[in-house]
């Protein structure tokens, strides 16, 4: 699963099940900046307060 930026750029991509695989960083400062972030493949909203609860503790975060 792929998550997207407001203007489709590629942030991040995590498992079936939302756990962060890949674009840490980028989705940290996404996030930070307030960019809006979204599933590619529904188009929902990307809920970050578990991954941002848990930063820090591990590689993988939930997403």
């Amino acid at each position: 699963m792929i998550i997207v930026d407001e203007d489709g750029e590629i942030i991040a991509t995590a498992s079936d099940d939302h756990t962060l695989i890949g674009g840490h960083h980028r989705l940290a400062v996404a996030a930070s900046v307030g960019k809006k972030l979204f599933w590619r493949h529904t188009g929902e909203p990307v809920k970050l307060d578990n991954f941002f609860k848990h930063y820090g503790s591990s590689f993988r975060h939930s997403a």
